[in-house]
């Protein structure tokens, strides 16, 4: 099983974050920056658009010189609606 880390969209943060249910939908409010937006994976957390894609975005490692080595990959979300990017941090 694995546990995703809410992060605010507006300004990063992961620690002070409130939630609330209404009617049946948790909205997530950032202590630091008065962000509020659905907790939906489906809706993008800037414009709220069903519009986000996963995208797997290299990661590089200098290996000679200027030569760089792709030594992994991680998962970016990004909406194609308003260009909203965010990385998926899964925890396993």
């Amino acid at each position: 099983m694995t546990a995703e880390t809410i992060a605010c969209p507006s300004c990063g943060e992961t620690s002070a974050l409130r939630g609330e249910q209404r009617e049946g939908v948790i909205w997530i409010t950032c202590g630091e920056c008065a962000h509020r937006w659905p907790r939906d994976p489906e809706l993008c957390p800037s414009c709220g658009e069903r519009a986000i894609a996963d995208r797997r975005e290299p990661l590089y490692q200098k290996a000679r010189g200027t030569q760089q080595s792709i030594i992994g990959y991680r998962i970016v979300q990004e909406c194609w609606s308003c260009g909203h990017r965010s990385v998926r941090r899964d925890k396993t």
